[in-house]
């Protein structure tokens, strides 16, 4: 009998989905207080010891890891490749959409000076997940933490043209495909931003999710002492390369990650509980939102000329915590959730709630 059972989700990943998140927040609390507070610039400001936007790389080895999960059933199915790319923009475009619109909303409103150089090329491929350089020549959408998503939406044009495939083969095929684009990417550079942005070694983060996964479904386990070896060992990982090479970004944060996600996934128990499902779940709103929240808090401060440290070093970063899951909350339970029942509802008749909700932003 299988180690895995389509229909478990494990407590782990769902903590960790939300601990990745904030660490993107807290990456983007202190880039926010280096600039507005201390008035540095980017070059200015000190590097942080632990390099919490590697929170993004922990997302890709959990997406990998879900995707490999959450798409068991459909393996040797006629059509997998239209349900499977359903679920996952149904999942993944609602939010992104309707975060992408409010920020070209404010940026129109504020007058924001990048705003008049964005043209529609880019704009268009915002919406579309394609990677396109904004005005800075960088290949960034206009909500710039949607660059990752860019990358999700490769992974998984990758493995929906595997999916109806046994299994064993389906996962052979997107592995080699991501492997080959980036030997040829460093074989052979590309001219094209596109090509070039594609073939990044970030994106064997996925594989590594996606071996994590063999590796349990096949038996693979820890005892609870040695998943916190394991676990710690990924962490202090990265205290070890708080400033990266971005070259090297897969073996740099992409291991460490991935010890982190072995040691989520590899228990004897499932430890499933509302407030884990609750963390995991308002993740990916919590990756989205909190821009905004710390824009608005932000323009609230400046507005009102305070400067007190204890307001800025303490007050802030405890508001835009509050605030973000706050309100990912609202937008997850007010907002995904329908959204995504209405289109199951009516493009795909044959899923179940347990399918995976997304690993990464």
């Amino acid at each position: 009998m299988p180690a895995w059972s389509d229909s478990r989700r494990i407590g782990e990943i769902q903590w960790l989905r939300a601990v990745a998140a904030l660490m993107v927040v807290a990456a983007h609390i202190k880039i926010a207080l280096d600039l507005r507070y201390y008035g540095l610039t980017f070059e200015q400001s000190p590097v942080s010891p632990f390099p919490f936007v590697a929170g993004v790389d922990v997302f890709f080895v959990i997406s990998g890891f879900v995707m490999a999960h959450s798409s068991r059933s459909l393996h040797g199915r006629g059509g997998a490749w239209r349900t499977f790319l359903v679920r996952r923009l149904a999942r993944v475009a609602p939010l992104y959409w309707l975060m992408t619109a409010l920020l070209i909303v404010l940026l129109e409103v504020m007058r924001v000076p990048i705003w008049a150089e964005t043209t529609p090329t880019q704009i268009v491929a915002s919406f579309l997940f394609l990677p396109v350089a904004n005005p800075d020549g960088v290949p960034l959408p206009l909500l710039d933490i949607g660059w990752s998503l860019n990358y999700e939406m490769l992974f998984y044009a990758v493995f929906a043209l595997f999916v109806g495939w046994r299994q064993r083969v389906a996962l052979g095929g997107v592995a080699l495909v991501l492997v080959v684009g980036v030997l040829a990417g460093r074989w052979f550079p590309p001219s094209s931003l596109a090509l070039r942005f594609w073939s990044d070694p970030i994106v064997l983060e996925f594989l590594l999710g996606i071996a994590i996964y063999g590796l349990v479904y096949r038996g693979f386990r820890l005892s609870d002492a040695a998943r916190w070896v394991v676990g710690l060992g990924g962490l202090a990982l990265f205290f070890a390369f708080p400033q990266i090479d971005f070259t090297w970004r897969f073996l740099q944060w992409g291991v460490p990650a991935g010890l982190m996600v072995l040691a989520a996934v590899s228990g004897h128990r499932d430890t499933r509980s509302s407030l884990a499902e609750w963390a995991g779940n308002t993740s990916y709103a919590i990756y989205l939102s909190h821009f905004f929240v710390i824009r608005a808090l932000l323009f609230g401060l400046e507005h009102l000329g305070i400067r007190e440290p204890i307001i800025w070093l303490v007050g802030f970063p405890l508001a835009v915590l509050i605030g973000t899951l706050a309100v990912s909350t609202v937008l997850h339970y007010g907002f995904e959730r329908p959204v995504l029942r209405w289109v199951r509802r009516r493009f795909d008749r044959n899923v179940t709630e347990g399918v995976g909700a997304p690993a990464a932003p």
